[in-house]
Parts: structure tokens; sequence; C-alpha cells
């Protein structure tokens, strides 16, 4: 986990954001609500492979229905429909995939950022993702951190965000391999009322045979993708 943590690290500083820890914008807030989000509004993101580089496709949230209850938001990739995410408000999941994982259904609602956020707030939050396929349930731990704000450069443009961190831990262990330990960061920009870079991995040990890292008898670490999406244009 180490050496992902320092990739990680490395990757934020060469996006252009800042690394003060005492940063706080002069017209910032003391805390951030649940952003009003209408039906018609979209966010555009650029999406990139982390240990490649290569390009992974442009990727666009439209709201198409939200009340006090959901967020309904039609998921296209170059200009192709793959999905339709639910969200309960305040962007907590109810239903939309894990990172490198499937589609879940979660009860209560995935915990991606808890409300007000400030700089400094933490959580840990276990919820049961339901697979509606297989109907197993999974019960899913989740650590997360507002870690303050950075200025932060995207191709929409420059913006003040609110760096919130969360490590999962899916709950998907088997007799053959552990559970998959997911590590995510956004960048949160209360104006926009959504992140404008994420970045999200994830690794698992597979159990069933030696042959590790250093060729020994050690489960085989499978690395999943990792991917850092940031805004191109939006609709607000």
């Amino acid at each position: 986990m180490k050496p992902l943590l320092s990739a990680l690290v490395l990757c934020a500083s060469l996006a252009g954001c800042a690394s003060d820890p005492m940063y706080v914008p002069k017209d910032a807030p003391a805390s951030v609500a649940p952003a009003q989000v209408k039906v018609g509004e979209y966010w555009e993101y650029a999406v990139r492979d982390a240990y490649t580089g290569f390009d992974r496709g442009l990727v666009r949230y439209a709201v198409s229905a939200a009340d006090g209850n959901r967020i309904v938001v039609d998921v296209t990739r170059d200009g192709q429909r793959v999905d339709s995410f639910i969200y309960s408000p305040g962007w907590n999941g109810i239903e939309h995939p894990l990172t490198n994982l499937q589609r879940f259904h979660y009860q209560p609602a995935f915990p991606a950022y808890a409300y007000p956020l400030e700089p400094g707030r933490t959580w840990y939050t276990v919820v049961n993702a339901t697979d509606p396929v297989t109907r197993r349930i999974n019960r899913v731990h989740t650590r997360g951190k507002v870690v303050g704000w950075e200025r932060i450069r995207v191709p929409a443009g420059e913006f003040d965000a609110l760096k919130i961190q969360r490590y999962v831990y899916a709950g998907n262990q088997d007799a053959w391999r552990t559970q998959e330990t997911i590590d995510e960061t956004d960048w949160y920009v209360p104006a926009l009322g959504r992140t404008v870079r994420s970045q999200g991995s994830s690794e698992h040990f597979d159990t069933s045979y030696g042959g590790g890292d250093e060729g020994g008898e050690y489960p085989q670490r499978i690395r999943g993708d990792w991917l850092i999406a940031e805004l191109v244009r939006y609709s607000r």
C-alpha cells in the first residue's frame, strides 16, 4: 500500500494543485452542505490511465431526475450511453459500481461524503452492498476524511476545492481471494456541486496459488485500474 500512496501523492502534485495544508480561500465557507442539483445539469470528464497515461475516454454525467430523495444521472462515454447511477442528495450512492468492481445497491447510501463537509472531518461507516445479479450482500467499510482546501487546475479552469480521501474495504473476499481494497480521492468544488478531479485505484490478493511479487509462496497481488478524471466542461 505504501508505494501506491506515494504514487498518488506524486500524481496530485503534478496535477497543479496546492500542497500547503494551511491554505484556505479567503471566501471559504466554514462548512459545506449538500449541493442543490437540478435536471439538465451535466459534468464532463477526461479520463486517463494513471499507470500508462493513455486516454480512457470522455465521460459525461447528466442529471435526468432530481428530487428530495434521489438524483438520477445518465452516464455516457464518448457519446455512447453506458449506465444510469442513482444517488441520495449530496452524491452518496444508492446504485452505482464500486471502483473496479460491479454495480451494487447500497443500504444505507454509500458514504462518499459526510455532511457538513469541513476540513478535518472524518467518518467511518459500514453499509450493505447488494449485487443485483447474484443477490450476494457484502459489508462495505469506508473510512473518509476531508483533508482540507486546495487550489487545483483542471481543463475546465482553476478552482478552490475540498480534498476528500476515502479508503474502502469491499467485503467481497472468498476462499480464493482477499477483499478489494480501494483508494479514492476527490477534489470537490462547492460552487459547482461536484468534483473537478477524482482518482481511484484498488487491489486484492489471489490466494489460490503462490508465486507472489518475489516468486515465493505468497499470494499474488492483483492491481485494478488506476484512473484519473478531470473536469473538461460543465453546465450549472
